[in-house]
């Protein structure tokens, strides 16, 4: 039935086009002037608009229903270390697939289906790691009462996003949606200078932004760091005695991947892909001595940063979150003036620490020549310089956020 659907609308779309303008869907006969229009929020807004708003329900969503990680993860986690009697709901994509990565304390309710609307429509909190696209685009209305926590998914990251990024801000119907999704956030969760800054400019219209840290890098100030590394090696079926090395990409619009050499000695490589890219880890490369594992359906890469040695990856904000432990991180960019010219960085590569390879060879002369002395003054002075404010302690704090903003709307009545 998925595959006749998504036949009958690449047919579709050969022949008609859509816009939107002020909440208006304009679907138009391609070559003619001949157009109809849809109101998105009028027909969700019939059916949900009147329901009431349950003040001690949480809703989390995790990069389109991803999965139990990131931010919200962390967040959930301190919720339900303190008691609360939050309603913690979870949207999530094949849910009954992921229903034994989640504690009892939360209920899952499959991304995009008419519950998960009704979930957002009565949701006191919404907090969420990415623009709501896909919900504005089928009629959400933020309703007078509820606030939207942002925390988004990247750490000092290099690469330029949302209305800083060309690439993205050519359909104007996602520029809509997205500029949307900007003006309902009430909270914008930072944690350093540098991210509010990027916040201000490639978002629109933000309010309110918060230097709280972001909760998912907790997991690097924490004790249990052996518990968490013996978790992902069960999972992975990694022996103890092998290191671990983790190849995180970011994503790119064609599917292509730079090609790079293995290591004789005792390592397995942990290839995660961007969520955008998965199963496509054939493409990576050969892997003759099974030394390569598949770490795509690991739910939380932050665990996987946590118990990497060494992580390698090309423009992916998660070394970002890596520079925390001060482990070595290292840069392979093979295709630099390429994704520059697509995609753009707000600062060069060398203001980073990490040693930077073009190439195979580049790569491995700068793995054998690491200076750790050296490598952990420029993370010190790099952390400085953004203003980090990450300290193991925000999801203490965004936690006492949500329950302040609760507390209010109960004593409000």
């Amino acid at each position: 039935m998925q595959a006749i659907k998504k036949k009958l609308k690449r047919i579709i779309k050969l022949f008609i086009t859509y816009k939107i303008e002020n909440d208006t869907r304009v679907y138009q006969l391609k070559y003619t002037p001949f157009t109809v229009k849809k109101s998105l929020i009028k027909k969700t807004f019939q059916q949900y608009g009147n329901t009431s708003i349950n003040t001690k329900k949480i809703i989390f969503d995790n990069y389109m229903g991803h999965g139990y990680g990131c931010n919200c993860k962390y967040v959930t986690e301190e919720l339900i270390r303190r008691g609360t009697d939050f309603d913690l709901v979870w949207i999530v994509k094949d849910a009954n697939a992921h229903k034994g990565e989640f504690p009892p304390k939360v209920r899952l309710v499959e991304y995009g289906s008419k519950e998960a609307m009704f979930e957002y429509y009565t949701a006191a909190v919404w907090v969420c790691n990415y623009h709501l696209i896909h919900y504005w685009n089928q009629g959400l209305v933020k309703r007078f009462g509820q606030y939207y926590i942002q925390m988004w998914h990247g750490s000092f990251g290099i690469k330029k996003i949302e209305k800083n990024c060309d690439c993205l801000t050519n359909s104007q119907s996602w520029t809509y949606l997205a500029k949307k999704n900007s003006q309902n956030t009430d909270f914008w969760i930072s944690n350093s200078f540098f991210e509010d800054e990027v916040y201000q400019n490639a978002f629109w219209s933000v309010k309110n932004i918060l230097k709280l840290g972001h909760p998912r890098n907790d997991i690097f100030f924490k004790d249990g760091q052996d518990l968490v590394e013996k978790k992902v090696r069960k999972s992975l079926s990694i022996d103890g005695k092998d290191k671990i090395l983790l190849y995180g990409p970011t994503f790119r619009e064609k599917l292509d991947f730079p090609n790079y050499k293995k290591t004789d000695q005792s390592w397995k490589i942990v290839v995660r892909l961007h969520p955008r890219m998965q199963n496509s880890l054939e493409k990576v490369c050969i892997d003759e001595k099974k030394q390569i594992v598949k770490a795509d359906a690991y739910p939380d890469i932050q665990e996987l940063l946590a118990a990497a040695q060494v992580v390698i990856t090309d423009y992916s904000s998660c070394i970002f979150d890596f520079l925390l432990t001060v482990r070595p991180g290292f840069l392979f960019v093979p295709d630099l003036e390429h994704y520059d010219q697509e995609r753009g960085f707000y600062y060069k590569l060398e203001e980073t620490p990490f040693p930077i390879a073009h190439t195979n060879e580049e790569l491995i002369h700068n793995i054998e020549n690491f200076n750790q002395e050296k490598y952990s003054m420029q993370v010190e002075d790099f952390l400085k310089k953004k203003g980090s404010v990450e300290d193991g302690e925000a999801s203490v704090r965004v936690c006492n956020l949500i329950e302040s903003i609760v507390s209010e709307k109960e004593i409000r009545g």
